[in-house]
């Protein structure tokens, strides 16, 4: 299966891709170009700055954008920086966050980062009330996350554990058990699941994104030509565009050599529809 170039954006570490339905455009991150870019439906792609590295933008039910810089979520104001905290997370590990996504139930999970070892990291459920529930611990460079259709699994990466874990939920949406379903050569990344239960992962070093059946085995992959590949979602009108982000930062001479348009934005059509992303804050009902 083949991609598309969409837009080449170059970026330093393209990230945090999702889809904004309310606005029918594409977000994604550039975390350490600082640029929070948007594809809109007809094609015009715009870029603009955003004060402080930023792992995490996600639309809001009342059509502002949540964002995450370091330990800190609140909203995104017009000059690019949080403008009022509404959560800080734990300190434990290197003191940021990384990956994150809304669950059915309109709570942005954000996993943390620990590189010393000790796995000190974890993933944290972030409501609009600003109450953080800690959903997961014993973690290392916690990644891509996202949800099965019916809403009864969730799917977390961890890069360094090189693991993809299905965690089972009650009916409140909180984790009762969790099994490691996958475990990789390379380092996955960000994480999206499709309507049949496929769950698609970005591979950080491995130069593509694999579709996992919901057992953990891989039924298809497909080639990116992007330098280090970092993130998917699906977007598009109908959901079934996968969107998939990439990086150039620290790649070598030779890598770079291959992959000429590494960083940029890439899309293809897999022949299945998204679940879609739910805004944060969505009423429950």
């Amino acid at each position: 299966m083949s991609v598309d170039l969409v837009v080449e954006c170059r970026s330093l570490l393209g990230e945090g891709v999702t889809w904004d339905a309310t606005t029918s455009t594409l977000l994604w991150l550039d975390i350490d170009g600082r640029l929070l870019h948007r594809l809109h439906s007809d094609g015009r792609h715009a870029a603009v700055v955003v004060s402080s590295p930023t792992s995490v933008v996600v639309p809001t039910s009342t059509g502002e954008l949540l964002a995450v810089s370091g330990l800190e979520v609140g909203m995104l104001n017009a000059s690019g920086a949080i403008g009022s905290v509404l959560a800080e997370l734990p300190p434990d590990g290197d003191g940021r966050a990384n990956d994150g996504r809304c669950d059915p139930h309109g709570r942005l999970w954000i996993g943390t980062v620990d590189r010393s070892g000790e796995h000190r990291a974890g993933v944290f459920c972030v409501e609009d009330s600003g109450f953080v529930r800690r959903v997961r611990s014993g973690r290392a460079l916690s990644n891509g996350i996202d949800w099965s259709p019916d809403g009864s699994k969730c799917y977390h990466a961890d890069s360094l554990h090189r693991t993809v874990d299905e965690l089972t939920l009650d009916d409140n949406g909180f984790p009762v058990s969790e099994r490691t379903i996958a475990t990789f050569d390379v380092l996955p990344d960000g994480v999206s699941v499709d309507m049949e239960g496929g769950i698609w992962v970005a591979l950080w070093d491995g130069g593509g994104v694999v579709r996992l059946s919901p057992s953990g085995e891989i039924d298809c992959r497909i080639d990116v030509p992007g330098g280090w590949i970092t993130s998917c979602a699906f977007g598009g009108a109908d959901l079934r565009t996968l969107y998939i982000t990439s990086a150039t930062v620290d790649l070598d001479d030779a890598r770079r050599r291959a992959n000429p348009s590494a960083g940029s934005l890439f899309a293809c059509r897999p022949g299945v529809a998204g679940r879609g992303y739910t805004p944060f804050g969505t009423p429950q009902g």
